[in-house]
């Protein structure tokens, strides 16, 4: 049998790997191809948001040339908030704040922090760097709780706040040099360190526009003081010394290159990464603008946070029909939020191309949408009207039950079996006597004729088996 047809990306970095995911109530998505060992009529794929809602567009002064590529919500407590970059119609830059409890209607308080034209009766935090996201350290304490990583004068600098509203930047750079796009950081537990995804650049030319934008990743004990660097040595980390983990290859179109990461743990089970990079196709010469084109926002996932996937590098969201907001370009920020059986997301839309200055100056652009998507629905393991197969690795049997997170629509159906270590169907439990499943749910409890008690098999590992048409796989789970 052979495996899925899979488009990969560049797998680029080839240190040690953090381990296995624990045994336990883990969720089974299908981000990494090697967990299916064996397949036949199976493809994954990327599947788009199921729908999107605009939720913010530019109403105060300081927004008036433009809401930019960059945005951050974080889930607190039920309460969502919302960091977002605006420029006035002087081009100066700010971040501003809004919160919201159903992640539609969103308020921009006024917050009192920083004057805007003699005023303090706005929304902005006092931060004027544009590029970066922010995020809640669980290692930080005091007023080093929330931490915002962003390019400035002689390299990225890190920023903290107690509460994210006010912040202070440290002396000097966390790094020398200077990634101009959105720099992601966050803690991992699994590797005991903190990771920073950003970009890098290979150099093509003299200008700007002619270098190759890619993401790579800095990883660090702490985000205080300088990296690479002493009292002797000035250069620091230089961006060539990092490893490459996304880049534009043979495959991409020409000149084509990664702008943004939007790199984050899944929360639903940060044994997974999930990223949203937006492509940047540069129109090369045929535009009166400088440094012009427009983006689509891709798929990409990855087990460890090293070796990224990107499967059959379809959009998952692109510019849309010409019209107020969507027309050429599209971000999506970091920060994904869990409601029922959907994952929110949010994200930028424009009207005007990359190096469409002119036009953002004569006609306000940017606005910010909501992007639902199902719970474990970036990609799935799909079989058409030829019924396929896929077996997967060993997985531990960790409670009772076995939910799977499936869509047969009106036509499909889906049937499961569990394999033991010998490679032949544990009794009860093959194929041939799982009743079969025709329905659209993220947790269908899967039973045999048996029943679907799996309390005598916890504990021991066993290849899940699925045979089906027209049905989309997203995932599966042992619940009790």
């Amino acid at each position: 049998m052979k495996p899925p047809f899979i488009a990969l990306g560049l797998l680029a970095f080839t240190g040690s790997l953090p381990g296995a995911p624990d045994a336990g109530p883990n969720r089974h998505l299908f981000l990494d191809p090697a967990f299916v060992s064996e397949a036949q009529g199976t493809t994954l794929r990327v599947n788009p948001p199921l729908r999107e809602d605009r939720v913010m567009v530019s109403d105060r002064p300081w927004e008036q040339l433009m809401i930019s590529f960059y945005t951050t919500v974080r889930d607190e407590g039920g309460r969502l908030r919302m960091w977002y970059i605006c420029r006035d119609t002087q081009n100066r830059a700010n971040v501003a704040y809004a919160e919201s409890g159903d992640g539609l209607n969103w308020n921009k308080p006024e917050l009192g922090v920083v004057a805007y034209e003699g005023s303090t009766a706005n929304n902005l935090v006092g931060l004027h760097s544009l590029e970066g996201a922010v995020y809640r350290d669980p290692r930080g304490a005091g007023d080093e709780q929330y931490v915002y990583l962003s390019t400035g004068s002689g390299g990225v600098f890190r920023f903290t706040s107690p509460e994210g509203l006010r912040w202070k930047r440290q002396a000097g750079p966390l790094v020398r040099f200077q990634p101009d796009t959105q720099t992601v950081p966050f803690w991992d537990e699994r590797r005991g360190k903190y990771r920073v995804y950003t970009r890098g650049k290979d150099p093509k030319g003299p200008h700007e526009h002619t270098l190759r934008r890619k993401v790579v990743l800095l990883e660090t004990d702490s985000l205080a003081g300088q990296l690479g660097s002493d009292a002797k040595r000035q250069p620091g980390v230089r961006m060539d010394e990092l490893p490459v983990m996304l880049k534009c290859d043979e495959q991409d179109p020409s000149d084509t290159d990664v702008y943004t990461n939007s790199i984050q743990p899944y929360p639903l089970d940060p044994h997974w990464y999930v990223g949203f990079p937006a492509f940047y196709r540069h129109f090369n010469g045929n535009s009166p603008h400088f440094n012009d084109g427009r983006t689509e926002v891709q798929f990409v996932g990855s087990r460890d946070g090293l070796t990224w996937h990107r499967y059959g590098r379809e959009v998952y969201a692109g510019p849309g029909l010409p019209g107020p907001q969507s027309g050429n370009m599209i971000f999506m920020g970091t920060g994904l939020v869990v409601r029922g059986d959907e994952v929110w997301q949010y994200g930028t839309r424009y009207r005007t191309t990359h190096g469409d200055k002119p036009g953002r100056a004569q006609q306000t652009d940017g606005a910010i949408y909501r992007f639902v998507q199902r719970v474990d629905g970036f990609v799935s393991l799909d079989t058409g009207n030829v019924v396929g197969s896929a077996r997967t690795v060993p997985v531990k049997v960790s409670s009772r039950r076995l939910l799977i997170n499936l869509d047969t629509g009106a036509l499909g159906g889906m049937q499961v079996g569990l394999i033991g270590v010998d490679g032949r169907p544990l009794p009860g439990f093959g194929v041939e006597d799982c009743r079969r499943l025709e329905i659209n749910a993220t947790g269908a409890v899967v039973t045999w004729a048996s029943g679907a008690d799996l309390s005598a098999l916890q504990g021991r590992d066993v290849a899940i088996e699925f045979r089906s048409h027209r049905t989309k796989l997203f995932s599966f789970r042992f619940e009790n």
